[in-house]
């Protein structure tokens, strides 16, 4: 009886060291994006040219008027764009 107590705690005693033995783990790396509040502020939206327009004006001022207003069209959404790069190269979803 005495015996077998004593082989029981060899047994797990060499369990006990073995479990030691075995080479440790490396860490897991998990990569996964995280939600960041975007703060890109949000432009204005301007005044076009074309909205001044009163329909009594000469062809000549109207197309002056209608490429004006082309570039402040391109020119804020540009300004749109670039605040919705900000936000989704941050890893937000648009």
């Amino acid at each position: 009886m005495k015996t077998h107590k004593l082989m029981c705690l060899a047994a797990a005693i060499a369990l006990v060291l073995a479990g030691c033995a075995a080479a440790p783990t490396a860490p897991a790396v998990v990569k996964e994006a995280v939600y960041m509040p975007c703060d890109a502020p949000v432009p204005a939206v301007p005044v076009f040219p074309a909205d001044t327009l009163t329909g009594d004006e000469d062809l000549f001022t109207i197309g002056k008027t209608l490429w004006a207003d082309r570039k402040a069209r391109q020119a804020y959404e540009l300004k749109v764009r670039t605040a919705l790069v900000g936000c989704t190269e941050k890893g937000v979803a648009p």
